[in-house]
């Protein structure tokens, strides 16, 4: 079944906004008001794509965010921007797609040459402007579109923590040849890439994913910032499917503070966040924050804390107005274990029922347990204590604490992380214990590469003992050769890489991971059908699958087994 591409021309009246915004909710002509309109009481259908044409953006699609501008659209100008039109609409329409038009009679020429040069014959919602409008309301709701609901939320759970793993453009590639140590295909797309948490299930490793919109800022990640021209820009991506996100999983989104921490203002606007919380069907969504560093004098401090509380105060209206879909979760910062408590309690008058405590990952455990003892009594005092969540810790030292004071939820990637940036503790065994992986870099790894080429190193002779280490540890899991052959490769290869200053405490850690074969005993996906691969450091798809494991340990170990 082909996709309906609908394109709608730009509109006079913008919706300002402090920074730039999605086409969708910059536009504030008819015809965006009665698409927004369903958008509030349905789920975007599926086979519906949906773009604008314009004189600055020319034809694009509406989640490409933009900035309020003055430029008009005429017949001359629609001509001249005619062949980059049809480039971009060539790319988009396919042989079953059905094409379908509320543009004036000025718009025309932007794209009459891309109809007939791909045979077209488009549908036109014509007539006055209100005949149109209710054309389209007609077109919208013969998509049999599914209703919306308000999003749930996570419940509290006696006795543990609900868990949310931050996402760190964290895909792999479901069919990586481990054995000749190949991707299935040159690029993403290609190999159907697909997210940790979608390849581990059955097994859960979080009751949700953290989302930062910081992506959209970056060229990584399913909110990263689009041109206008692909694909994705035409609907928004199905967060939920992308994350393989089951009916008990949850979708949290914040602003990533850290990522414009060192800017004046933050880089994201309130209505920016509502809008893309909306858009892309959160549970929970965080209020704009801006952490008040150390470094900077007492003054910009206090400054970022008010920002902080002035961006949550309107975040909380903005929500109220537009229709409450999602769960709003107040960003709150401070500069004293007081200030923090203090701020709880006024946004708990502001209307506050989810608050999320940020700032904390440079701080020690002992700051950290003051601050939050302080959030903690604060809460108590409320005639509702408000759900609590820690931003970015886990502090394995401090979770019973954190029990004990009533926090709800965190999140963090440490467990994930550690797969690879640790020499002692990169794979979590089911035993409880943490094992080291065995370092087995690639040759072809441009760093490495690179610094071989300015050695007086042997290259071909160092791949064939990579290599040669490589099979010796897959006929080790198959038991077809003992540990000191294993060892003795994968250390002469690790010396020709001049990484000699901890050969003997490497030697030790190798030989007490393959004594113990910890993924035997591991009943998680991968464990089961890598063996061996698991535990070897090399790699993305090596070490992304290991950080997966590792976090599914620690989300059983907190209790999270569902």
């Amino acid at each position: 079944m082909g996709q309906n591409l609908l394109i709608l021309s730009c509109s006079k009246a913008k919706r300002e906004s402090a920074r730039q915004m999605p086409a969708l909710e910059v536009y504030d002509g008819p015809y965006y008001r009665v698409l927004r309109k369903f958008l509030r009481e349905y789920q975007w259908p599926q086979n519906v794509a949906v773009s604008t044409l314009s004189a600055k953006h020319k034809l694009f699609g509406v989640i490409k965010e933009i900035d309020h501008y003055d430029q008009r659209l005429d017949r001359n100008s629609a001509a001249a921007i005619a062949p980059e039109c049809t480039a971009t609409f060539q790319k988009w329409v396919g042989d079953d797609d059905s094409v379908h038009l509320v543009l004036g009679k000025d718009y025309q020429p932007a794209i009459q040459p891309a109809l007939k040069r791909t045979g077209r014959t488009p549908i036109y919602f014509d007539g006055p402007i209100g005949e149109k409008q209710s054309l389209l309301k007609n077109f919208l709701h013969e998509q049999s579109p599914k209703k919306r609901k308000t999003q749930t939320r996570p419940e509290r759970q006696q006795g543990r923590l609900t868990y949310f793993l931050p996402d760190w453009d964290d895909l792999l590639d479901p069919n990586f040849d481990f054995e000749n140590d190949r991707f299935s295909g040159p690029q993403r797309a290609a190999r159907g890439d697909k997210h940790c948490n979608r390849l581990m299930q059955p097994t859960h490793m979080c009751d949700g994913i953290l989302v930062s919109l910081a992506q959209r800022q970056t060229a990584k990640g399913p909110l990263r910032k689009l041109e206008g021209t692909e694909d994705k820009s035409l609907r928004p991506q199905d967060l939920r499917e992308f994350f393989g996100l089951s009916e008990n999983q949850y979708l949290f989104g914040d602003c990533g503070a850290f990522s414009y921490v060192n800017e004046e203002e933050p880089a994201i606007s309130t209505e920016q966040a509502i809008a893309l919380y909306e858009l892309y069907n959160f549970n929970m969504g965080a209020s704009v924050d801006h952490i008040p560093i150390k470094t900077l004098p007492e003054k910009e401090r206090q400054q970022r804390v008010e920002t902080t509380i002035r961006n949550a105060d309107a975040f909380l209206k903005a929500w109220k107005k537009r229709g409450k879909l999602f769960t709003p979760v107040g960003a709150v910062q401070g500069i004293t274990p007081t200030q923090y408590g203090e701020n709880v309690k006024r946004y708990y008058e502001m209307g506050y029922r989810h608050i999320a405590v940020g700032g904390l990952v440079p701080q020690t455990d002992a700051a950290i347990l003051e601050i939050v003892q302080a959030v903690s009594a604060a809460a108590e005092q409320l005639r509702e204590p408000p759900w609590l969540h820690l931003f970015g810790i886990y502090r394995p030292n401090l979770q019973q604490k954190f029990r004990e004071l009533g926090i709800a939820s965190f999140d963090s990637a440490s467990y994930f992380r550690k797969a690879w940036l640790r020499s002692d503790q990169n794979y979590l065994g089911a035993n409880g214990k943490w094992y080291a992986a065995i370092r087995v870099p690639m040759t072809r790894d441009p760093r490495t590469a690179k610094r071989l080429r300015q050695s007086d190193v042997d290259v071909e002779l160092l791949q064939s003992q990579e290599q040669a280490a490589l099979q010796l540890l897959a006929q080790y899991d198959l038991g077809k050769v003992g540990i000191a052959e294993v060892l003795d490769a994968v250390l002469t290869y690790d010396q020709q890489l001049q990484r000699t200053s901890e050969i003997k405490s490497m030697r030790d850690r190798y030989q007490r991971t393959l004594e113990e074969k910890p993924w035997q005993d591991c009943p998680c996906q991968f464990c089961q059908k890598l063996g061996i691969q698991i535990l070897i450091f090399r790699g993305g798809n090596r070490n992304k699958r290991r950080g997966a494991h590792n976090t599914a340990k620690l989300y059983e170990n907190t209790g999270g087994v569902k």
